[in-house]
């Protein structure tokens, strides 16, 4: 397996409406790492799915480089187009399984049947592709539901049979388009452990196009910040959701680790009270640190706001605490604060 499964190089889709045309991604670069849960994040129209579709070729770029598995699928610049051949890329597709929001389902073929579906033209005899079928059933925990027809099966159940089915042909990539959009919280929660666990036994590389962020925060490894077609934002769960101050990402991903945000919403002035703002790893920390600030220098915090959020099986704090002590005990207070495994943000006087 290549260490990079994709890679976008100056990838832009444009399309002609009504005379006007319409930058649906612009000037996109970045690539995405083998083996990894990755994902691509943004509101409705960010142009995430149209981006993704260039991996296969189910949409052809503008303009850009987009090369997949190590293999160049498409190339097109001022020196002219390079594009796969239509049978080589048939064979390359097999490669790449899609999960969608809507399942997409036969209706009048079981469960069992309409995974074998997909192994059709695999060129495995039908008793191997039924017993290949039967294994994928059970990848995705619905070895009792072989039988069942789709309209039997809940929202959760036909959504698994469609994973069953994107692994037919053993892919090295899986991408999951809004695929968790209609389904209830328990279900969506179940798909993406389901998710993880496949990208943990297989080596899987997922990729994960949503406007959930909280189906981000529970699986991804790293996650690009779409908007209006271009990327704004690229990094790991703590880099993009607690440490960004970019204002568009901080729209899309929540303003749950903005201090200044947070004091707004409750009404609270930052000019004349020594505000800080504290964000921690719980694994990291196992002193009690607001104790130790009266302890060891008679500086009394009072805890004006926290919360905890877990990153994928990372838990992050985040606290915004009112010193109150001598200058010079607070000054102390707040360097040793600094030596710890806490970030540090003095929030007095700020606008």
């Amino acid at each position: 397996m290549t260490e990079t499964s994709v890679n976008f190089k100056n990838v832009s889709v444009d399309f002609k409406q009504d005379k006007q045309t319409i930058h649906a991604v612009s000037d996109v670069s970045f690539s995405i790492p083998a083996g990894q849960i990755f994902g691509i994040a943004g509101y409705s129209g960010a142009g995430k799915s149209t981006l993704v579709r260039t991996i296969n070729l189910l949409q052809q770029p503008t303009s850009g480089e987009v090369s997949v598995l190590g293999k160049q699928f498409f190339k097109k610049d001022e020196h002219g187009t390079t594009e796969i051949s239509a049978r080589e890329l048939r064979t390359e597709r097999r490669k790449i399984g899609m999960i969608f929001q809507h399942y997409n389902l036969l209706n009048q073929k079981t469960v069992l049947e309409n995974v074998a579906f997909a192994l059709k033209h695999s060129g495995l005899k039908e008793k191997k592709i039924a017993a290949k079928a039967q294994q994928l059933l059970a990848d995705v925990g619905l070895s009792d539901y072989a039988k069942h027809y789709p309209a039997q099966l809940s929202g959760g159940q036909q959504q698994r049979v469609a994973i069953a089915r994107a692994l037919a042909n053993d892919p090295e990539i899986l991408i999951s388009d809004e695929a968790t959009s209609a389904l209830d919280p328990e279900n969506t929660n179940q798909i993406l452990d389901l998710l993880k666990e496949l990208n943990q036994k297989y080596g899987l590389t997922v990729i994960l196009i949503t406007h959930e962020m909280d189906a981000i925060k529970r699986i991804c490894d790293q996650v690009v910040i779409m908007d209006q077609g271009k990327v704004v934002e690229r990094g790991s769960l703590i880099e993009v959701f607690v440490e960004s101050t970019n204002p568009v990402t901080r729209k899309i991903v929540g303003n749950d680790f903005d201090a200044l945000a947070i004091l707004q919403s409750m009404n609270i002035d930052t000019a004349s009270r020594n505000l800080v703002k504290l964000v921690y790893y719980s694994q990291e920390i196992s002193q009690p640190i607001i104790v130790d600030l009266y302890a060891k220098y008679q500086v009394s915090a009072s805890i004006v706001y926290a919360d905890i959020e877990e990153f994928g099986s990372q838990p992050v704090g985040i606290m915004i605490v009112e010193l109150n002590g001598a200058d010079d005990q607070v000054s102390a207070a707040l360097d040793y604060l600094k030596q710890l495994d806490v970030q540090v943000t003095e929030l007095r006087g700020a606008k």
